[in-house]
């Protein structure tokens, strides 16, 4: 019968992993020689475990308490074996037998189970983080040493192995140096030495550096030179070879040493046990092992298969199918198994034996700046709306389901923890600014106006295109005076914006003028191009400054608004035409006839002057190289093709490579010809006029598709000269050029299909490149010649007489001068006919591109074929109205950012309402620049609609929410009572602070105040970095030579962070830093140590600084502890703070009361929780407790999300608490949404 499954969690391991017993006398009279350090009670019963686990034991015996270091006894051979049960022999032999249902297995003689299981010596050392784990295992090197009575110990296979007493450990990179300095600090007397690598190893040194590591007491190395060993310190598959093997292949002394131990720190790194550390550290010699972890299991229990294969338990580590079963059916048996090889102490067991000085916990809340409130309210919007919702978290749908947001969710949750911190951490170039990092809240404030005065633009265009639609479709019709009143007010409206976009673009060209740019790159950059045409001297085209993406930028916001007054001018004309024409509307001949007619006129006229300006660009472009073509045609300075002269004069040996040296003169002198003829169809080609720069040249609106006509014509003669060129560099030097011969094959493929460009033109002419094509078989080549004639010459006898022969070698050598000397010259007009050719392409593109606006500007002007009956109508003007909403809801907004930039440092100060003469933080700004409390401005509306100030007429969507948040903090002790978390601290917890020591023994609002009150001589970096800022410099003046660290789950917020510090001239150094640990212990100027989320700081020691900063609230508590933890451990002398920063009325509000909210479920003491009499002398062991069962619970490996751009792993029934979870306090409803509501 097949085992039933049964549910796992890594709470299971912890709950099955060995606690000592509490009083055991024997463990605490353990005294470790040369330890510097005195161990707590529970590392004493540690030491004596582990110690078992060796096989020996701390004991003391006689009269006199003498202590020493003894032999357990072999255990009993009736001890039987786990997973073995014993069954009766059913024929009444007498003799029983055992039963595993694990291996499947009936046996009658456990020995070889009892020995396996007998066999593993050491385990899994599983303490919690901060209680020491280091100093325990350095107590056991120091107690428990080898017994050296062989110098050499031989493997089963007949190996020689160096026996020593040296403890090897193997730890991550970022601990090394932690576990030299603890090994100097607490057993100063054993000599360690540090491994670093076969790779630096020379090969006459290996004996000396086995027989030096041999004879130290602990040999570091890290697991990634663990895994440049891999290949060292595997055997080789055996093979049959021919011969022996000539050079002796090479091995890592870490094998050849047979250890008397081998630690694994931090072993949950190998927990899959097939990387190449885990391979290495399994076959390493050793005779105890260790895995040392606080955190063995990081997503499941089956992370744990890695240790075992580390220490050899068989069958587990042998057998993925018993594994399985242990791990899937098998909970009773699983415990026993690592109750036996684990062993696991946490903070809540022993906190009353540790002398770890006490830890408070601070939320400080902090406001938005008005800059930083308007970007995040943006982003909340945008993703409301992204994720089919309304900004109060309500469904605008009836069949939305979280399954179809959650990715969307996800994402945007993400951006807005991002926002929180800093605005640039988001998409640094997304709201306008091209060049350079945004760092400040100023230059933050400027992109966004620039994005804002984008947005207002694309609004106004669109809105003017609706319009334009709309009068369309009155046109042609006894409405077409309606129309025409339409038209000229978007004129109008057009002509403001050319008007303002000219002064754009005028502004850009002055600010690049004053940067250095020249007069005339200036002028080449002007609102039409004069380029003439020695801008394009260059082979490579010219640019002018308009690479410049500013430029470009205002370049193309001045074209897209010139469309939209061609459009407009054009129509008028149109309007005009048809209201002249309509005898309805207008008498023939009449004044008004000869009037409209003027008007008509004119307004046509306009619009080809605003045309030939849209079409100035690519104009200007395609003449200039149009113009040089037509100047070299003239002066006849085109590549000329010299003529390849034969001398007739040949010898007898030397007559057949001369021949065919005069067969190939004669094809090559003929297809010279012939590209010279394809090269001239070119040139009259390009060199044919531009339409519509000629005023007597009328516009047929085909202009387009006659210019394809001589597009395909221009491509295919084009194609075929780049293939004739090609077969003439081949001719010359024998080398075929692949590519042309693939787009050959392929153009040529596709003219026989009917295909491509001109393909009857296409085939034509490749026939005749066929018929002047030197054919490598007939032909040759003259690199060819030349190789033939020097063969000639070598065959000569060297007579010097005078002779046929001398003759003939004469002859020979005036060939191969000659041919060298043409192939020399014909490689160098090879060369230049290939850059003629992609000069004619330039040319030929830059007529297909103007062609192509040109188009474009007549098919933006074609009569209107849609709808245009009433439903129609009404629907365009029902689009005209939302398009003027969005286009005054973006004004609106774009004098708010106007308004913050003129107030600057006082944006965020409270302001005057001169309706009601009080001031007022939360407001509504008019597009017309005036402010006033909401509630005036609510009462205002509904009677008047106008602005109480200026009698301005207001849209709904003209006025625009303002909040102003004083600069503000607040400060609450983070209790278990968190409902409080939003007030100042109440009284009874004042008195709490009051009971610690040091700084913050009486600390109050008025130093909160006092951290405010710095004024920061910079600019503005924004809200958490401005506040972090001052409060270090606080720090620094309260608490000199204070070190901090500072935690955040965005590696990206530490780069900005960076800059800021190195502003403010605060010494910091990061985990990601070379030697960022060393210096931060070491260096007395570096203040602060920067961890992120993604770092693997697990062992990490830094009791050196005694203040957390956490940057964000996060979900994942055992993130945050894990940062904790680096200071609240065993060696920390100050007393510790962890200040946790939250933005107000942001998803770090949402996101915090959900993480309390999971503590207090931890503790299983809500109702206690929200009592305020709670004692902090109660609460502190629950929240060890919470914290414990925290960190047991959680999947570490997937706490941080897969996507490295974002930070922690959020499931998906927590999304929309996190988004919307504090909106009711965050957002004050929009004025759209209804507290102003426009009359009927």
């Amino acid at each position: 019968m097949r085992p039933k499954r049964e549910s796992w969690s890594p709470l299971d391991f912890y709950e099955a992993a060995h606690v000592p017993a509490a009083d055991d006398q024997t463990a605490l009279s353990i005294e470790v020689p040369g330890l510097s350090a005195t161990l707590y009670p529970y590392q004493k019963k540690t030491v004596q475990w582990l110690l078992n686990r060796e096989g020996v034991c701390w004991n003391v015996s006689g009269s006199d308490s003498v202590s020493s270091i003894e032999d357990l006894p072999a255990p009993q051979d009736a001890d039987g074996a786990y997973s073995f049960q014993k069954v009766q022999d059913p024929l009444a032999t007498g003799r029983p037998f055992y039963v595993s249902h694990l291996y499947h297995a009936i046996t009658t003689d456990l020995a070889p189970f009892q020995h396996a299981e007998q066999s593993v010596r050491g385990g899994i050392l599983a303490e919690e983080m901060g209680l020491g784990k280091t100093l325990e295992i350095i107590g056991l090197i120091t107690l428990h040493r080898r017994s050296l009575t062989e110098k050499v110990v031989h493997t089963g296979e007949g190996e020689e192995l160096l026996t020593t007493g040296a403890t090897l450990i193997v730890t991550p990179d970022s601990l090394r140096q932690q576990w030299m300095e603890e090994l100097e600090r607490h057993a100063p007397h054993l000599k360690v030495r540090y491994y670093p690598g076969r790779k630096h190893v020379k090969i006459d040194a290996e004996e000396e550096l086995r027989v030096d590591l041999a004879s130290q007491d602990v040999v570091i190395t890290t697991y990634p030179i663990l895994s440049t060993e891999v290949h060292f310190a595997m055997k080789p598959p055996e093979r049959s070879r021919r011969q022996e093997r000539k050079y002796e292949r090479l091995e890592s002394p870490l094998t050849k040493i047979s250890w008397w131990r081998v630690c694994l720190d931090e072993a949950q790194m190998i927990e899959s046990g097939v990387t190449g550390a885990a391979a290495v550290a399994r076959v390493l010699p050793r005779i105890n092992a260790w895995g040392v972890t606080g955190t063995p299991v990081k997503n499941d229990v089956k992370d744990l298969y890695g240790l075992l294969d580390f220490l050899r338990y068989e069958p587990y580590a042998l057998s993925a199918q018993v594994w399985r079963a242990l791990t899937e059916s098998h909970k009773t048996l699983f415990r026993s198994l690592f109750e036996s090889i684990a062993l696991r102490h946490t903070k809540q067991l022993v906190r009353h034996e540790i002398a770890v000085p006490p830890q408070k916990r601070f939320v400080i809340t902090l406001p938005f700046t008005a800059v930083e409130e308007q970007y995040y309210s943006e982003m909340f919007k945008k993703m409301a709306r992204r994720c089919g919702m309304n900004t109060l978290g309500a469904p605008l749908q009836p069949k939305w389901t979280l399954e179809d947001y959650e990715n969307e969710m996800r994402t945007w949750l993400n951006r807005l923890r991002q926002s929180a911190l800093h605005p640039e951490i988001v998409q640094r170039r997304t709201t306008g600014r091209k060049v350079g990092p945004m760092r400040t809240v100023e230059e933050v404030l400027d992109a966004m106006i620039e994005q804002s005065d984008d947005d207002i633009r694309t609004d106004h265009r669109a809105y003017l295109q609706t319009r334009l639609t709309h009068g369309q479709m009155l046109e042609n019709s006894p409405r077409a005076k309606e129309a025409l009143e339409i038209w000229e007010t978007v004129k109008e409206s057009a002509a403001v914006l050319v008007v303002e976009c000219r002064q754009e673009l005028k502004l850009v060209l002055e600010e690049l003028s004053a940067m250095g740019k020249s007069t005339a790159s200036l002028s080449a950059l002007s609102t039409r191009h004069d380029a003439s045409a020695s801008d394009y001297d260059d082979e490579d085209e010219a640019d002018n400054g308009t690479s410049n993406p500013r430029v470009g930028e205002a370049r193309a916001k001045l074209r897209h608004a010139l469309e939209v007054l061609h459009k407009a001018t054009f129509f008028c004309a149109n309007a005009f035409f048809q209201i002249k024409s309509n005898r309805d509307m207008t008498e023939p001949d009449s004044e008004e006839f000869k009037k409209l007619q003027q008007l008509e006129d004119a307004e046509y006229g306009k619009a080809q002057e605003i045309r030939r300006e849209i079409l100035s660009d690519g104009h200007d472009r395609a003449m200039s190289l149009i113009e040089k073509l037509g100047r070299q045609a003239h002066n006849q300075t085109f590549v000329e093709i010299p003529e390849l002269v034969y001398t007739e004069m040949k010898g007898l040996e030397s007559g057949p490579p001369l021949e065919m040296l005069e067969r190939l003169h004669g094809i090559l002198n003929e297809q010279a010809n012939r590209i010279d003829e394809w090269r001239e169809t070119v040139i009259q080609l390009l060199c044919q006029a531009l339409i519509d720069q000629e005023s007597e040249v009328e516009v047929t609106g085909e202009e387009f598709m006659d210019s394809t006509k001589i597009q395909e014509e221009l491509i295919v003669h084009v194609q075929v000269l780049r293939a004739a060129i090609a077969d003439r560099q081949e001719a010359i030097s024998g080398l075929e050029n692949q590519l042309i011969k693939h787009e050959t094959r392929v153009s040529l493929a596709a003219a026989e299909n009917g295909d491509g460009p001109a393909p009857e033109k296409l085939l034509a002419l490749y026939r005749l490149r066929d018929e002047v094509k030197p054919s490598p078989d007939d032909y040759g080549s003259l690199r060819r010649v030349v190789s033939d004639l020097r063969a000639v010459a070598s065959r000569l006898p060297k007579d010097g007489t005078g002779g046929r022969a001398s003759t003939e070698g004469e002859i020979v050598h005036r060939h191969i001068r000659a041919t060298q000397a043409h192939i020399t010259s014909q490689t160098k007009v090879a060369t230049a006919l290939e850059r003629e050719v992609d000069r004619f392409t330039s040319a030929m593109n830059a007529r297909v591109e103007y062609y192509r606006q040109l188009q474009a500007v007549s098919d933006s002007v074609a009569p209107y074929e849609g709808p245009n009956d009433d439903q129609a109508i009404a629907a365009c003007v029902a689009s005209e109205e939302r398009h003027q909403i969005k286009l005054g809801s973006a004004k609106a907004k774009h004098r708010y950012l106007l308004n913050l930039k003129k107030e600057g440092g006082q944006s965020n100060e409270p302001r005057w309402c001169i309706i009601c003469q009080t001031y007022f933080t939360t407001g509504i700004l008019t597009i017309c620049g005036h402010e006033f409390c909401r509630d005036c401005l609510k009462h205002w509306y509904r009677a008047h609609h106008n602005c109480p100030m200026c009698k301005r007429k207001l849209r709904l969507t003209e006025l625009h929410d303002i909040t102003l948040k004083p600069r503000e903090l607040k400060l609450h002790e983070d209790s278990l009572h968190a409902d409080t978390a939003t007030g100042m601290l109440p009284e009874a917890n004042k008195n709490q602070v009051a009971r610690t020591s040091g700084i913050y023994s009486h600390f109050s609002a008025d130093k909160l105040a006092q951290i405010n009150d710095i004024e920061l001589a910079s600019l503005s970096f924004g809200t958490k970095i401005d506040t972090l800022v001052r409060h270090i410099l606080w720090l620094r003046e309260s608490d000199p030579g204070a070190k901090s660290i500072i935690f955040t789950q965005f590696r990206s917020f530490l780069e900005i962070l960076g800059a800021a510090f190195d502003r403010y001239k605060i010494g910091f150094s990061t985990i990601d830093r070379p030697n960022g640990i060393t210096r931060f212990k070491g260096d007395p100027g570096i203040e602060c140590f920067m961890l992120h989320g993604r770092a693997n700081s697990s062992g990490l020691n830094l009791v050196n600084a005694s203040h957390v900063f956490l940057c964000e609230p996060l979900l994942n508590t055992a993130l945050e502890l894990q940062a904790i933890a680096r200071v609240d451990r065993i060696g920390q002398k100050n007393e510790t703070t962890v200040w946790l920063y939250l933005i107000e009325g942001s998803v770090e509000e949402s996101i915090y009361n959900l993480s309390v909210k999971r503590r207090i479920d931890h503790m299983g003491q809500s109702s206690k929780a929200k009592s305020k009499d709670s004692t902090p002398e109660i609460q502190e062991p629950t929240l060890e407790a919470a914290n414990t069962l925290e960190l047991e619970q959680a999947s570490l490996n997937r706490l941080m999300s897969r996507d490295k751009n974002a930070g922690e792993a959020v499931a998906a029934g927590d999304l929309w608490e996190c988004l919307f979870g504090q909106v009711s306090q965050r957002i004050t409803a929009d004025v759209t949404d209804g507290i102003i509501e426009e009359d009927d």
